[in-house]
């Protein structure tokens, strides 16, 4: 019988990592722009967060608010995109126990959403 500990498999958490770093400097560069715009007095279509064909045509029209909103867009998905990139990781190494739970906190936060955009 051993009595060292059984070693045990580290995940690769540089594509998480990756997908937080990512999502944070994208964010910030959409709200930079966004001031850049606002700053220069850049005048564009303004609408509702959910009205997706507005926020589309405001990156067009470099409006202040469709940037930020994209921005806003970014900040909201990355922890949800990390969710399924550390799942994937995870599943590289059979480690199930980090995998459901991922799964489960990702499922909380679609659940969320949706309550969220439907109220």
């Amino acid at each position: 019988m051993s009595t060292q500990p059984h070693a045990r498999l580290s995940a690769p958490r540089h594509y998480t990592s990756t997908t937080l770093t990512a999502g944070v400097f994208l964010s910030g560069l959409c709200f930079v722009i966004a001031v850049l715009a606002e700053i220069t007095g850049v005048e564009g279509p303004a609408g509702d967060m959910t009205d997706f064909a507005a926020v589309v045509e405001g990156l067009g029209a470099m409006s202040p608010w469709a940037w930020a909103t994209l921005g806003s867009y970014v900040v909201v998905l990355t922890p949800a995109v990390a969710l399924l990139v550390t799942i994937a990781e995870y599943v590289s190494i059979s480690e199930r126990r980090t995998v459901l739970t991922a799964i489960a906190v990702f499922a909380i936060l679609t659940l969320s959403a949706i309550v969220a955009l439907t109220r």
